[in-house]
């Protein structure tokens, strides 16, 4: 698969109506979207647009696969983000009211991608990522990577996890070990019972 087009990321928060604080939700959601986005620098970084709504833009699918697979890493405390991935163009329209208007194929399919994780969460409540191209082969190919790896995301320890993102970020199951004072060992058994291992080499594989 070609990896040069731009993608698009739409975030929003999982059920933010149901919170009572607003001002936490959305803080709380800032936060965890810096967090990506140090990890993970994205080519337009994430900005607030309407409601619980966050854009970005990622250079390439292999960079915005590798930002939804951290967010997935992070700790899952607090109000949950889900994403819809774009791949195509992505432009700017001139404004007299407004510093800048999104648009292109890349904004369409980011929208139609993000609509989709809402409707599929009806069958699947651990979904949390979905990517729209133009070439329906590749994205079949990702959205199925998708729901088998946000299943699994949503089985892990916390100490899986954390183990996981410095695979992810990466770090050797030697820095790891002495990170977190344990045996190299303790962290590869754990990676491969836990199904990280897997879901680690299925990125890496896809990408």
């Amino acid at each position: 698969m070609t990896d040069s087009v731009p993608v698009a990321l739409i975030a929003d928060v999982i059920d933010s109506r149901q919170h009572a604080d607003r001002d936490h939700v959305q803080r709380s959601a800032e936060d965890t979207l810096e967090e990506i986005a140090r990890r993970v620098p994205p080519a337009e970084g994430f900005h607030a647009t309407v409601g619980d709504e966050f854009q970005a833009v990622y250079s390439s699918r292999n960079e915005a696969l590798r930002a939804t697979l951290f967010a997935g890493l992070l700790p899952q405390q607090g109000p949950q983000l889900r994403f819809g991935l774009g791949e195509g163009r992505v432009s700017g329209v001139s404004s007299r009211t407004s510093d800048r208007i999104e648009d292109g194929p890349g904004w369409w399919h980011a929208r139609e991608a993000v609509e989709t994780v809402e409707s599929q969460q009806r069958r699947f409540t651990f979904l949390r990522s979905w990517y729209i191209s133009d070439v329906p082969e590749q994205a079949l190919m990702i959205n199925a990577y998708f729901l088998a790896r946000d299943q699994q995301l949503g089985g892990l320890s916390v100490r899986a996890r954390d183990y996981a993102r410095g695979v992810v970020e990466g770090g050797s199951q030697k820095s790891i070990a002495e990170a977190y004072g344990v045996s190299q060992p303790a962290v590869s058994k754990l990676l491969r019972e836990s199904g990280a291992a897997a879901l680690i080499e299925g990125f890496r594989m896809l990408t």
